[in-house]
């Protein structure tokens, strides 16, 4: 099994807790590493209801749609379709400038 960057993961009996699987697969069958499943079983509906009355998926934005639209409109005006880490700064002030002025 390997994580991240390509990191060994070997399997521990003398841990406590779940050695050598994924997170996904401890959750979804603990019987398998001796744990329970203490999940707390919840009606979808219930929990979609509440999404909805609370803002539904506008509540995972940050901005307005127009300012993430002004801004993406911003982006693609430079011309490229990768930006790495060490340009982000550049490209912060470069979206600032046209955003703001």
């Amino acid at each position: 099994m390997t994580f991240g960057m390509e990191q060994e993961c070997e399997k521990d009996n003398f841990k406590a807790g779940p050695s050598g699987m994924s997170r996904n697969q401890a959750y979804s069958i603990p019987s398998k590493w001796g744990g329970r499943d203490c999940l707390i079983p919840v009606d979808v509906q219930v929990i979609r209801e509440i999404k909805r009355a609370i803002g539904g998926d506008s509540i995972l934005e940050f901005t307005s749609m127009k300012f993430s639209e002004k801004a993406q409109e911003a982006y693609n005006s430079f011309g490229t379709s990768r930006t790495y880490i060490y340009e982000c700064m550049g490209c912060i002030g470069a979206m600032k400038q046209r955003l703001f002025n």
